[in-house]
């Protein structure tokens, strides 16, 4: 592939020469301003394809090498020059030179914004699980508080995580983090969005409410039951759902849903308590 752009690359730069020693020689030597009309409109997206193929560093130093080649045919045709195509010769190579400006800049801010949305994913995701972080929730929780929309937060961690670790090692234990994270992803619909709030609880965010939302609940507790996280075996969760209410920060909402995934520990775990309103 990188042949076939070099090759390419070569054959552009060879026509593009061509064409513009023949408009430079026959617009200075001859007056026709028709070829070196032509030879001036394909400028731009010659450059560009340079700038594509050898990207920004490379693109500028190759543009401003064929830019020292056409610029010897106009100081070869110099003699030959009148007052008017004098003019409009310095105007093609002041031209020339800010194109080359112009998309090195682009591409360069181009990298730049690629760059820093990058490291805003990666500042924004779990790097074990590959979702979205407590940064990130905290983000989307004060977006939707805002919205005053009704939604609703699913709270949830892994019953007796800590004796995963303590029997099949941190490494196994980490394991069942990603299942469960891949897992429990599947069902959910492009308009819930889901996250690691912290070791082994997880978050999720959905337009559902009432019961609704303890339903999704009670679909993610069952998948998670009837699924098998080798080496660790079968797991179970507990859930603690709350609905926002007007009013609502996001302590007082995350409390609620807090309030119902304790009573769900304390009740026997592997279930789902309704924030403010009790098992369900």
């Amino acid at each position: 592939m990188r042949a076939f752009e070099l090759a390419t690359l070569a054959i552009i730069s060879a026509a593009h020469i061509a064409i513009i020693y023949d408009g430079v020689f026959n617009y200075i030597g001859k007056g026709k301003e028709g070829a070196f009309g032509v030879s001036v409109i394909w400028v731009p997206a010659v450059i560009l394809i340079f700038f594509l193929i050898l990207r920004a560093k490379w693109g500028a130093v190759y543009s401003l090498f064929i830019f020292v080649i056409i610029f010897a045919f106009g100081l070869m045709n110099l003699p030959n020059a009148s007052g008017d195509s004098l003019e409009s010769l310095a105007q093609f190579y002041v031209a020339y030179l800010f194109y080359i400006l112009v998309f090195y800049m682009a591409l360069h801010l181009f990298k730049l914004f690629s760059e820093l949305e990058s490291m805003k994913r990666v500042a924004y995701t779990d790097s074990l699980t590959g979702i979205a972080n407590r940064l990130r929730i905290d983000g989307w929780l004060e977006e939707w508080i805002k919205k005053s929309e009704g939604f609703s937060v699913i709270f949830f961690d892994i019953d007796h995580f800590k004796c995963v670790n303590d029997t099949y090692g941190h490494d196994a234990g980490d394991l069942v983090l990603k299942q469960l994270a891949s897992l429990v992803r599947q069902p959910l619909t492009g308009a819930e969005l889901f996250g690691r709030w912290g070791g082994e609880e997880f978050i999720i965010l959905t337009p559902k409410t009432g019961e609704s939302a303890v339903n999704l609940a009670e679909k993610l507790r069952k998948v998670i039951m009837e699924s098998s996280f080798p080496p660790a075996g079968n797991q179970t969760a507990s859930f603690g759902v709350a609905q926002y209410k007007k009013g609502d920060t996001v302590d007082s909402l995350l409390s609620r849903a807090d309030q119902g995934l304790y009573q769900s520990k304390h009740e026997g775990r592997n279930r789902v308590t309704f924030g403010d309103e009790g098992q369900i």
